[in-house]
């Protein structure tokens, strides 16, 4: 007798799919060990399995042309294709594409493999728990004005979160299995209630011509609760009406290049300061975008701006294109952009400085893989920290942070190093290694310092005792710097989430899903009430806080 293609694939499932954490060592995404997982990718390696899996979904949605079909790399790859292949037999051939997990960094630089009509979308996938997957692909087509309402997947879990998920999209989920036909259940800690967003989008905007290849920090916005600026890929430097997104003005930079304005703008008192790679500092007039001054001393400027109102100084790191003078850093007078002092390095300083007004000392490190740190006033070099790694392994990347509490500097290193820094005498306090780089910018918040990494993780260090508080997986590299934020701990990730943490360390409260790469530190209005945040390729958002999601342990955020 034969088989439906149901009881074929049900068969398949429970003997190739299902894996026991009794017979071998299963780990979830956090890190923890799992007792049970499916694995469907074994069943769709199967020929014959993968084709009834496409003949199920054609038995489910045959009458519900036409349409086209896609899905989130990788899992649905396999099921995408056996269904295209499937149509093509029955006489109607579907369209059909792929929504990358990250965009590409070379090529045309896209999020979506194949090319999208404009006939209805189904999506599809393999299995759906918590619907994360599912929601990237609903941001990714939303920004391209898209949406669906069907989902087809194998197994549906059932899960609190997933069906919170398609109620509050009103997307329907068809699925021939659900964890009773295997006798799974899901644990309480997975049964848990939905992570809603904790942000709703106000308004977005989208300079031309991003950089795609390059997926690391670029320039944060800043704001003055009237405007939002911020630099971008294509040499044009913006300001935001805060309210409703639209371009009060912008101004070009006076040569464009391949990166074009990657530092982070700081505004005091009615003028915004930034760096530019056409080897410019530049100083402009909120109101107009006019140009107030520009220094010219370098070739390119990837590094921000630090300020120091009470002395009348802008600190900033310069890069050159002379061989054993490929950097410095430099103070320049706030009012007229003529240089105060300048100290060389051997290679480029791309880092930002970082300034402390309570002691007036300037702290930045350097691609000479040391942490200088200056009187402010003077630019006196008061000592230089050597980092562990070697030649060019040890550079400091970004700005580092002031310990204000314990006269202590934390910097992360592209050795994969968190130092802790003795103010006084330069010399290494104690430090966390970490399996990545440390682009990051530490955020201290009291006894507590967080920091990312690309190994995926966040860190969070108690100062106070000097040990690791909390490790936290993420599951995706971590570029951009944590920020405090209307009382809670900001920071993005490469999946294109924003994560929202409780000043404690302990708790994820909320998230919200971006199309791309979320590389920058975000920044608040508390006058307006908004959070901004741009993409790595430039994409700038406003957003709207919503109450915080139950609090969940950190470490089950990534299951």
């Amino acid at each position: 007798m034969m088989l439906s293609a149901r009881n074929r694939l049900l068969l398949a499932i429970r003997h190739s799919a299902i894996l026991r954490g009794e017979n071998q060592r299963l780990v979830s995404p956090s890190g923890r060990a799992n007792e049970w997982l499916i694995d469907m990718r074994r069943v769709f390696m199967d020929a014959r399995m993968l084709d009834a899996a496409a003949e199920l979904f054609w038995t489910m949605f045959a009458d519900k042309g036409p349409f086209q079909v896609g899905g989130m790399e990788v899992a649905s790859i396999p099921l995408v294709s056996a269904i295209l292949m499937k149509s093509l037999a029955r006489g109607a051939p579907v369209n059909g594409f792929i929504i990358r997990k990250e965009r590409k960094t070379y090529g045309a630089g896209g999020l979506i493999e194949g090319v999208l009509n404009d006939l209805p979308i189904v999506i599809v996938d393999d299995v759906v728990n918590s619907a994360s997957s599912l929601e990237k692909v609903r941001v990714v087509l939303e920004a391209l004005g898209r949406g669906f309402e069907s989902v087809f997947v194998l197994v549906d879990y059932k899960s609190e979160r997933g069906m919170a998920w398609r109620d509050r999209h009103s997307i329907e989920v068809a699925a021939p299995f659900t964890l009773k036909d295997f006798d799974l259940k899901l644990k309480p800690a997975h049964r848990q209630g939905p992570r809603t967003p904790n942000l709703e989008e106000i308004w977005s905007f989208a300079p031309p011509d991003p950089n795609f290849f390059h997926r690391v920090p670029k320039s944060f916005p800043a704001t003055d609760d009237e405007r939002v600026y911020f630099g971008s890929d294509c040499g044009l430097f913006y300001a935001l009406d805060a309210r409703d997104g639209s371009v009060a003005w912008s101004f070009q930079v006076h040569s464009q290049g391949h990166k074009n304005i990657w530092s982070s703008p700081t505004v005091h008192e009615g003028r915004v300061y930034f760096g530019a790679y056409d080897g410019n500092v530049y100083c402009l007039d909120c109101k107009t975008g006019e140009e107030v001054w520009r220094f010219g001393g370098a070739d390119w400027v990837g590094s921000s701006p630090a300020l120091a109102p009470e002395l009348g100084l802008l600190f900033i790191g310069l890069e050159f294109a002379v061989e054993g003078r490929r950097g410095s850093i430099v103070a320049l007078d706030l009012q007229t952009g003529e240089k105060v002092w300048e100290h060389l390095t051997k290679r480029y300083t791309h880092a930002s400085p970082a300034y402390s007004p309570a002691r007036q000392l300037v702290a930045c490190g350097s691609n000479d893989d040391e942490m200088f740190l200056f009187d402010a006033k003077t630019g006196t070099r008061l000592w230089r920290f050597q980092t562990r790694g070697q030649s060019g392994k040890g550079s400091i990347r970004h700005a580092p942070a002031f310990d204000e509490t314990r006269g202590q500097l934390v910097t992360g290193c592209a050795d994969g190093v968190i130092y802790v820094i003795d103010l006084e005498t330069g010399k290494e306090v104690w430090s966390v290694q970490t399996e990545g780089t440390i682009y990051t910018v530490p955020l201290v918040v009291g006894d507590l310092a967080f920091v990312g990494s690309t190994d995926k993780h966040l860190y969070i260090l108690n100062l106070k005792e000097q040990r690791l508080h909390n490790k936290v997986h993420i599951g995706s590299k971590i570029y951009g710097p944590p920020r405090l934020l209307n009382g809670r701990v900001h920071f993005g990730a490469c999946d294109g989430r924003l994560y929202e943490m409780s000043i404690q360390g302990n708790e994820i409260t909320g998230y919200t899903q971006f199309p791309d790469a979320i590389t920058n530190a975000p920044c608040y209005s508390e006058a307006l009430d908004l959070l901004f945040i741009s993409t790595y390729v430039n994409q700038t958002f406003a957003l709207k806080p919503l109450p915080s999601a139950p609090q969940t342990k950190a470490s089950e955020f990534a299951a």
